[in-house]
């Protein structure tokens, strides 16, 4: 399984996870994230047979980073800009992090992938004018924390690898979520159980790791260009669980996230694009100024007409 397949099942899974999440508004936040990444946590801890490793100084506080910033401050941003502005216009906002990611790393070839995966997703999530200063301001912080969380595990990913990362920050998210619950774990319903069990299982034990190794075999930037499958999965999840039939725009958005992913794989393809337009143009005004040459040199008693430029 090669990175761009991993970081597409993540990216689906996490995606996937937002309506399952929607059984979750009624039951404190802080308890079923706490719960969340203490399943995660263990699931993985028990597949690494306890062999977490040990991190350095500066490994582990880029692990509590990642935790705090791309997890616990993550899902707190998402929650309140949801509430503000509503999540489609916080996901247009959130769905910015390609851009983000590719000008963040450096990696400039990606950018017009990015800008088109951008708005692909920005069209299956929709938008509206209910947009407040304060819910931007949410989904902005959310939309650092999706940033955080890939380029903070990054540089932790060479030497401890995928699942003792994901196994790391699940357990040190826990942490921080018990601190902010303060012990207050309401007992869930069955739906609520339902849904941490996913999130801990599906969404922690197995997309995280998946993820991590996508953005250390194919790097941040053009890792980030498959976070515009979270819109998709999320609409395709919609219309299991719901029923909601796919849109005209959910269906045009997912044909323009999938062009700027295929040419994000293929970044040659952009250069190529963007050197047969810088071609055509100089040879469009070479013409334009070799007809205008002759123009000029012609006889007016000839009464023949400039030649026309060649496209």
């Amino acid at each position: 399984m090669n990175g761009w397949v991993k970081g597409a099942i993540a990216a689906s899974v996490v995606g996937a996870s937002f309506p399952v999440s929607d059984a979750l508004t009624d039951y404190s936040y802080t308890a079923g994230q706490f719960i969340r990444y203490a399943l995660g946590a263990l699931v993985l801890t028990v597949l690494l047979k306890g062999k977490l490793g040990r991190p350095t100084a500066r490994e582990f506080l880029l692990l509590n980073a990642t935790a705090a910033v791309g997890m616990v401050g993550f899902n707190l941003a998402v929650l309140a800009a949801v509430d503000h502005i509503g999540a489609t216009n916080a996901g247009v906002i959130i769905g910015a992090s390609p851009v983000i990611l590719a000008l963040a790393t450096g990696h400039r070839q990606v950018l017009p992938a990015a800008l088109v995966v951008v708005a692909g997703a920005a069209i299956v999530n929709g938008a509206d004018s209910t947009v407040t200063a304060l819910g931007a301001l949410f989904a902005v912080a959310a939309l650092i924390g999706e940033v955080g969380f890939t380029l903070l595990a990054a540089p932790l990913l060479p030497r401890l690898g995928p699942m003792r990362v994901a196994a790391w920050t699940a357990l040190l998210a826990t942490l921080q979520l018990a601190l902010l619950s303060r012990g207050e774990i309401p007992t869930p319903t069955v739906t609520h159980a339902a849904a941490i069990l996913y999130l801990g299982l599906v969404t922690t034990a197995l997309a995280f790791v998946l993820w991590f190794a996508c953005v250390q075999e194919l790097g941040s930037g053009h890792a980030g260009l498959l976070v515009g499958f979270m819109p998709i999965a999320a609409v395709a999840a919609d219309t299991a669980l719901n029923g909601r039939a796919p849109s005209t725009a959910d269906l045009t958005g997912t044909a323009l996230v999938a062009v700027g992913i295929a040419l994000g794989a293929r970044p040659g393809t952009v250069k190529a694009l963007l050197r047969g337009g810088t071609r055509a143009a100089s040879a469009t005004a070479s013409a334009g100024t070799s007809s205008t040459s002759r123009a000029a040199s012609s006889s007016p008693a000839a009464g023949q007409p400039a030649p026309a430029s060649r496209r």
